[in-house]
């Protein structure tokens, strides 16, 4: 498999900016550029109370400088071409649509894991991204962090699960 394009999609987490440090370090010997992407859901409040401004134009305004400021700076660091992308929708249905729309080989993505008991391992976001995702998905855990911010490699998880059209 070639590696030409990274999506990584982000919410400024710990195990999301792993997963973006990640990208970048895949990345650089190849090539391949990085779409950094986060989702906003505004019906459901996510990313949650890191933005939790009323005004919607205002919150993807400040995500977007995030995204071309500190969630960056590893793709910055490495120099690997990036595109920050700020879309809106449910988070998990919004990473797969871009992931094929943007023709992108490998996703990868942080899980906080913080929903109910049947996502305490994986994110309930993570999870569907994983079941519906065309690509390999490689998830960074919160166990992948550190308490100085490096990946623990051993503890990241890497799926690649077969795309079924009557699932979604």
């Amino acid at each position: 498999m070639t590696i030409k394009r990274i999506l990584a999609a982000t919410d400024g987490s710990a195990p999301a900016q792993a997963a973006i440090a990640w990208a970048a370090e895949v990345a650089a010997p190849l090539g391949a550029e990085v779409v950094l992407l986060s989702v906003v859901d505004f019906a459901n409040g996510f990313p949650g109370i890191l933005y939790m401004s009323g005004d919607q134009a205002r919150m993807r305004e400040r995500l977007a400088n995030d995204l071309n400021d500190a969630w960056s700076a590893s793709l910055r660091e490495a120099r690997v071409s990036y595109r920050a992308l700020v879309r809106e929708g449910r988070p998990a249905a919004v990473i797969v649509e871009t992931a094929a729309a943007e023709g992108t080989d490998l996703i990868a993505m942080g899980s906080r894991g913080q929903a109910g008991v049947a996502e305490l391992v994986l994110g309930s976001v993570a999870r569907s991204v994983l079941r519906h995702a065309r690509t390999p998905v490689v998830i960074m855990p919160p166990s992948a962090v550190t308490a100085i911010g490096r990946i623990q490699p051993s503890s990241m998880a890497v799926g690649a699960a077969s795309y079924d059209a009557q699932a979604t």
